[in-house]
């Protein structure tokens, strides 16, 4: 799998981050090999991707420094849309507990909207988009998770 995350093919190379998330064994390795794609990645989805399959293997195998990682990406305005609101989605998957207001409002922005076409594109968000109205259906999910349901 290591080959193709520098295939030419965005889609491959988004494909294959899912795929490595899904790895039970050699998860130091294989996480390494996600953040080493990430610092040389150009391609948006792929961005997103790389860094929902780093927040996933940290989740499954209780990454410590992983929420930190997540918040330094999330809280840097200089970053490009798309990595904050990965960032982000990936912070509140590390994260037992409600969200900071500053990642409230960047997830609440209206300019967030401007990357729904972009994430659509991402693996990790059709399995949360049960109603295919991509990542402001996904956004409501992941911030209200633990908020209890009216019955």
């Amino acid at each position: 799998m290591f080959p193709l995350l520098p295939d030419p093919d965005p889609d491959v190379r988004s494909a294959t981050a899912f795929v490595l998330a899904a790895v039970t064994g050699e998860i130091a390795r294989v996480s390494s090999a996600l953040h080493r794609r990430l610092a040389v990645e150009d391609d948006p989805v792929v961005r997103v991707s790389l860094i929902l399959a780093i927040a996933q293997l940290a989740r499954e195998h209780q990454d410590e420094d992983a929420p930190s990682w997540a918040r330094e990406l999330w809280s840097d305005p200089g970053r490009p849309p798309e990595i904050r609101i990965g960032a982000g989605l990936a912070w509140l998957c590390l994260v037992d507990g409600p969200a900071p207001d500053e990642l409230q409002a960047l997830l609440a922005d209206p300019s967030t909207d401007q990357c729904s076409d972009l994430f659509q594109r991402v693996p990790w968000i059709g399995p949360v988009d049960h109603y295919g109205n991509g990542l402001r259906r996904c956004i409501h999910e992941m911030l209200t998770l633990d908020v209890p349901r009216p019955t």
